[in-house]
């Protein structure tokens, strides 16, 4: 290797005396020129009266120290005067409504293009800005309050607050009521002195002023005592407390600013003046709250009187009148600031039940039943609350019923929470029982709130209408056919109590009937849906009923329809026989115009495949009008596949208007089973998909079955429209008799030897983590029981299970079998047949006799229960031997109806929401 020439210091200084020549030959700077000056600046866009504009501006750039100064700026916004230009910023600042000639509200408005400039005497910067003035607005939040509660805690907050007033030590307070005879007309005056609450009104200043901020405030009431009820005149019992003044507090006696015998531990910001208007002489309904500089949230002491009086919720007003001093705002606008106070009752208050603790019964005409008035809360001394029929009720107390109490008043002595009264349908002394309407007559029992408001020591009702009791007309059982003649097959109740009853004549060739019954009894129509000449056998005809609401002329009319439908073989005039037996269906609409109100056949169509096809269910869908019939066929519907034996279907007709009338046409028609026979046990019209449901033995449409019968249930909404089949049960035989649905529950009732029980399961999750990824579900479980007896299956339209019930005799020896299932006032109703002693009472004779249940859905919340209790659960069983139901309906949520076989004839019997039998 060749050794170097120069030693590397030398290289290198004579590179850096090249490079600096070469710099200098180009000609380039080593300095940088100054950056334009610049302006850093957010400004806040708003500004409030009274309160301080504060913003430190920062900038950079220029050669020199920057001088600064606004320009179009309003008169009460400047810079900071200093003489210290070196600083990082500069400070910009301003009051409304105080700084640059104290001009108030004139500062209120938009400034805009407000401009900051910064200049070094050669340069300069600006940064233009806009600014909105507005009012500092007062503000009141109030909670509700409840006479001799607890007066609130007043919670924290990050504002900075006025001291807290003492809310713990109660007052007093002392005014005069008017007392009242019978009529409610005034007869004197009472002094009363009673303990108050202390109570808190927070009052917010938006922004925190610079000076201190005085504002008065008043209590005020939209009571006006000469304000009566029609046919009155003040002064008078239904003036003060009559309707126009109802939810009115009165100030000076529910609520005060102080209460005149109160002792008030002095606040610096509060002070409480006597009523200015003259209304409530002498009392302190107002005052001045004051906030010091900075603060933003003050409170205002109120007193809220615990009287003895029983009303509803009341309200009044606390305003926020005039600001004293300060600058502030009443609100955002200044128009005003006001919140309302609102005072619940916290007298006695009085339930109605009957002695099972129900809200429901049913009495026939001239029978009386005992009931029970119960009182809860506190109370000082004898309560007392007077009985009165409440509005909406179709009886009247003093002419449809009476009680036997003096003056129909409960009295509660002291000690007494609970006091029994009977309640009597019938002669009341002005004549005897009469109801001229087609449905019964109901009573809701309530309070007499016109006579006992404003009277002391009296209760307020738990609710306005606290017992219903219909008043049944019906007393003995309604007979409708028999073995040898008339065999009904199906009831509905309709419009106005209509009772429907559907069945075949054996005396005349087994023609298809409906007889309507009023619900006195009394028969209303007869309908010979299928002719004189048709030679028809057995037919078991299937009714539903409707109300509807229809577009008639353009105006918005209600219309009561009912279908009929049954299965032949036989010839049936006006239709064209298909094959085997097919269904026949007829629509009938209400006509007021008609013999004085008659149902009149619309269509009849007649439906089929080339087998037989067995119609279980029909009904209307009440929204649309379209005819759902459910049943069984071994046949084949067009566009459907047969899967073995007999299978379910379901089918849509609709009613098309043609000419004058209407024709039916069908929709589409939907055909489900397995390889065997499978069993429809009905249907429900309501909602836009169907829902059929039933049993069967084997795989339905693919399903997996599980037991030897299983459930089944599915929906369907058009011909082609996605159908899943949801088949449950256990490994025993579920074999499903009848069928409710509600909303998105599904209700199914049925007979086996088993014992159900819906129980909590925890399934590990997919990923095998058994630790702490799990999912509850719950599954329905089965234990053999000794006897056949009945139970109710609830599932979710989907599929899930929800709850399930038991429906044996206590010993578990007898068979029960039953048929209906229906819905009651938030409940089920199950009735069928026992050849033994179902209800733990009756007498076992070894013949079998009707039976009825009432399956309460709702547990009673009772957290101190050992087990769970359902409040309105009973047991029926008819003392007849050789009988059975077949059949229920539901009449208002106040009967039970039902059809019953004993012996051969054919009877409606009415049961109360209380298991009583009403026809004897």
């Amino acid at each position: 290797m060749r050794a170097e020439l120069f030693p590397r210091p030398v290289v290198t200084k004579k590179l850096t005396i090249v490079l600096l020549l070469a710099l200098a030959a180009s000609g380039c700077k080593t300095e940088k020129d100054p950056d334009q000056p610049t302006i850093l600046a957010a400004t806040p866009g708003t500004a409030y009266l009274g309160v301080e504009y504060y913003y430190n501006f920062g900038a950079y750039g220029g050669e020199d120290i920057l001088d600064y100064s606004l320009t179009n700026n309003p008169s009460w916004l400047a810079l900071e005067d200093t003489s210290n230009k070196a600083r990082q910023g500069i400070i910009m600042r301003g009051v409304p409504g105080l700084s640059g000639g104290a001009r108030g509200e004139a500062d209120l408005g938009n400034y805009e293009d407000i401009t900051l400039v910064g200049t070094d005497g050669r340069m300069a910067g600006s940064q233009p800005f806009d600014i909105e003035v507005k009012y500092n607005a007062l503000s009141l939040e109030a909670e509700t309050f409840t006479e001799g509660a607890v007066s609130p805690e007043i919670p924290d907050t990050r504002r900075e607050r006025c001291e807290l007033p003492d809310l713990e030590v109660p007052g007093e307070h002392s005014f005069t009521v008017n007392t009242y005879d019978e009529t409610g007309a005034v007869n004197g005056t009472r002094d009363l002195t009673r303990p108050t609450r202390p109570v808190f009104v927070k009052v917010l200043l938006d922004q925190p002023s610079v000076t201190r901020v005085a504002v008065a405030f008043e209590l005020t009431s939209d009571f006006d005592a000469a304000s009566c009820d029609a046919g009155f005149s003040a002064p008078h019992q239904r003036c003060e407390h009559g309707r126009t003044n109802t939810g009115d507090a009165i100030p000076g006696q529910d609520i005060v600013a102080l209460g005149s015998n109160s002792t008030f531990e002095d606040l610096p910001y509060l002070t409480y003046e006597t009523d200015t208007t003259g209304e409530y002489p002498g009392v302190y309904t107002g005052g001045v709250i004051t906030f010091e500089p900075g603060i933003t949230e003050c409170y205002i002491r109120l007193e809220v009187v615990d009287d003895t009086f029983p009303e509803p919720s009341e309200a009044a007003r606390l305003s926020l009148t005039e600001v004293r001093s300060g600058i502030a705002a009443l609100g955002e606008t200044n128009a005003g600031v006001r919140t309302a106070i609102v005072i619940d009752d916290n007298e006695p208050k009085v339930s109605l039940e009957t002695v099972k603790g129900g809200m429901r019964d049913a009495l026939n005409v001239g029978a009386s039943q005992t009931y029970v008035a119960r009182l809860t809360g506190d109370r000082e001394g004898t309560i007392r609350a007077k009985l009165r029929h409440s509005e909406g009720s179709s009886a009247r107390l003093g002419t449809e019923f009476s009680t036997n109490l003096p003056g129909d008043e409960l009295v509660f002595e002291e000690g007494v929470d609970e006091v029994n009264f009977s309640v009597v349908i019938g002669d009341s002394g002005t004549g005897p029982y009469f109801n001229a309407q087609p449905d019964d007559r109901f009573i809701l029992l309530g309070l007499n709130n016109s006579y006992q408001l404003g009277r002391q020591n009296y209760a307020r009702a738990e609710v306005d209408e606290m017992l219903r009791v219909s008043i049944n007309e019906l007393t003995s059982p309604l007979a409708v056919g028999s073995g040898s003649g008339f065999v009904p097959t199906d009831i509905a109740v309709g419009h106005a109590g209509k009772m429907f009853v559907a069945g075949y004549d054996r005396t005349d060739n087994d023609r298809v009937k409906v007889r309507i019954f009023n619900q006195k009894g009394a028969l209303l129509q007869q309908l010979d849906v299928s002719s004189a000449g048709d030679q028809l056998s057995t037919p078991a005809p299937v009714i539903g009923v409707a109300r509807r609401e229809v577009a008639k002329d353009n105006v918005r009319t209600i219309r009561f329809e009912l279908v009929v439908a049954y299965s032949t073989a036989d010839s049936v005039e006006g239709t064209a026989e298909i094959g085997g037996n097919d269904v026949v269906s007829s629509l009938y609409w209400y006509d007021e115009a008609s013999n004085g109100g008659e149902y009149v056949e619309t269509w009849t169509a007649r439906t089929g495949t080339e087998g037989d096809d067995l119609v279980r269910s029909a009904g209307i869908n009440p929204a649309s009008g379209f005819i759902v019939i459910a049943g069984e066929t071994n046949g084949q519907w067009p566009g459907q596949t047969s899967a073995g034996g007999f299978d379910s279907f379901l089918q849509r007709i609709d009613s098309l208007p043609e000419g004058n009338g209407f024709t039916p046409s069908v929709a589409w028609t939907r055909q489900v089973g397995s390889s065997a026979d499978d069993r429809v046990a009905g249907a429900n019209a309501i909602g836009v998909s169907p829902v059929l449901f039933g049993s069967a033995q084997g795989a339905v449409k693919g399903e997996p079955a599980l037991g030897g019968v299983d459930a089944y249930f599915y929906t369907a909404a058009s011909a082609d429209s996605d159908l899943t089949v949801r088949q449950r049960g256990t490994e025993a035989d579920e074999r499903i008799a009848s069928g409710v649905t509600e909303g998105s529950t599904l209700w199914l009732l049925g007979n086996g030897l088993s014992e159900y029980t819906v129980v909590e399961r925890q399934e590990e999750s997919e990923d095998g983590d058994d630790t702490g990824n799990e999912e509850e579900s719950l599954i329905l479980t089965s234990e053999p029981r000794s006897s056949q007896g009945g139970f109710v299956l609830a599932y979710t339209i989907g599929g899930e299970i929800i709850q399930s019930f038991n429906l044996n005799d206590a010993s578990d020896v007898s068979s029960e079998q039953f048929a209906a299932l229906s819905d009651f006032y938030g409940d089920l109703v199950a009735a069928g047949v026992t050849d033994g002693d179902f209800t733990g009472s009756a007498g076992v004779s070894g013949a079998s006799s009707a039976i009825v249940a009432r399956v309460s859905l709702t547990p009673e919340a009772d957290p101190d229960a050992e087990t769970i209790v359902f409040r309105n659960e009973w047991r029926f069983q008819w003392n007849a031997a050789d009988s059975e139901i077949a059949q229920l309906a539901n009449y208002r949520d106040d009967e039970v109806v039902a059809l019953a076989r004993k012996g051969g004839d054919w009877v409606i019997l009415l049961l109360s929401p209380e298991g009583a039998l009403l026809t004897l």
